[in-house]
């Protein structure tokens, strides 16, 4: 396929670096941005990313914030691989086309493998022991340098009433599609209540706030932690979000909108939580953080469920789809998920 837009914003950001590109390809499994691997002519490797502001409104923010936590890392010789923009050679680190289509250049950290599925137990407890020790080196951070990146985004009684007002105004005939599923999300409301109750007991602190698997980067042979990578939603809020969104990333059985017999792996679970306790950030977790890290979990499950489903809703206008119903499945799939977590925390 030609790729002349790309290859052409591409070669502005590598003029810098004194080389062009060699080839240019679609990496697959992103949501919200549209990235390609960069070959380029000096063997070096680089990722070009088409920033989706209708997500990320204000990028340069999401920029300013990646500099910053890179420099800070890279003063606390944190030991992993950090992630470094490319600028053009006016210093911009972000380039719009004609059509006003934001760019931005990242040195491709390399060579890593992500996963789309735990395939050893110990992947889960290395990933949950990488994310406390991002956590522990960002503990001092100057907080009030970081500016949110996506507004509300952390405030779940916000994604309540978004899920509601989608309810009011849903395309008749996905209302209609959905039903079952709107009715068994609304029976669980009170996981939301529950985390709003221990949220002003819970330390502010700095977060990935998406710590999915595949934003984990391994070495080749898929053992060790490289990089956690995808800053963009870096911001301050509780870790229990992050620790929840990593269990629903990791523990997830199969595909994000395939059904099946089971969807929560229970053992992933026990490894997270001990990879995780292995880390540093286990000197500094407070008591109402340890005490709550499964509530953390099912908070975080039950929202991203209400996120699906809500786009479901509307008619699709915030993740990329296959087909119409790909978030209806997704949604299922999270509600699958919180229930099985919920008998687990029963025994």
């Amino acid at each position: 396929m030609n790729r002349q837009l790309e290859r052409s914003i591409a070669n502005d950001f590598l003029r810098t670096l004194g080389t062009r590109v060699r080839r240019i390809s679609l990496l697959k499994g992103g949501l919200i941005h549209k990235s390609f691997l960069v070959d380029a002519m000096n063997d070096q490797y680089f990722v070009l990313q088409g920033v989706n502001t209708n997500v990320f409104q204000n990028p340069n923010l999401v920029v300013m914030n990646q500099q910053k936590i890179a420099l800070f890392l890279s003063h606390k010789n944190y030991p992993k691989s950090c992630l470094q923009l490319v600028s053009n050679p006016e210093g911009q680190f972000l380039i719009q086309d004609e059509k006003g289509q934001a760019w931005r250049m990242f040195k491709a950290i390399y060579p890593t493998k992500n996963l789309e599925n735990v395939t050893q137990v110990t992947q889960a407890f290395e990933a949950a022991k990488a994310l406390s020790e991002f956590h522990a080196y960002l503990i001092d951070f100057p907080k009030q340098q970081l500016q949110n990146s996506i507004p509300g985004f952390l405030d779940f009684d916000k994604r309540w009433k978004d899920y509601k007002h989608a309810v009011k105004v849903a395309i008749p005939y996905r209302f209609t599609q959905a039903k079952t599923i709107i009715e068994k999300l609304d029976s669980h409301e009170e996981i939301l209540n529950k985390y709003a109750e221990i949220l002003p007991e819970l330390p502010l602190r700095v977060i990935h706030a998406d710590p999915k698997l595949s934003n984990f980067l391994f070495d080749v042979k898929g053992k060790e932690i490289v990089a956690l990578i995808d800053w963009d939603t870096i911001m301050v809020g509780s870790i229990l979000y992050d620790i929840g969104d990593m269990i629903r990333s990791f523990c997830q059985i199969g595909t994000e909108d395939r059904h099946q017999k089971t969807h929560f792996n229970a053992a992933i679970l026990k490894e997270l939580l001990s990879g995780y306790i292995h880390g540093p950030m286990n000197d500094h977790l407070t008591d109402v953080e340890r005490e709550h890290i499964l509530l953390g979990a099912k908070a975080v499950i039950f929202v991203q469920g209400l996120r699906f489903l809500s786009d479901y809703l509307i008619g699709d206008q915030y993740y990329w789809v296959e087909n119409e119903d790909h978030n209806l499945r997704r949604a299922r799939k999270q509600l699958s998920m919180l229930e099985e977590l919920m008998e687990l925390d029963k025994e």
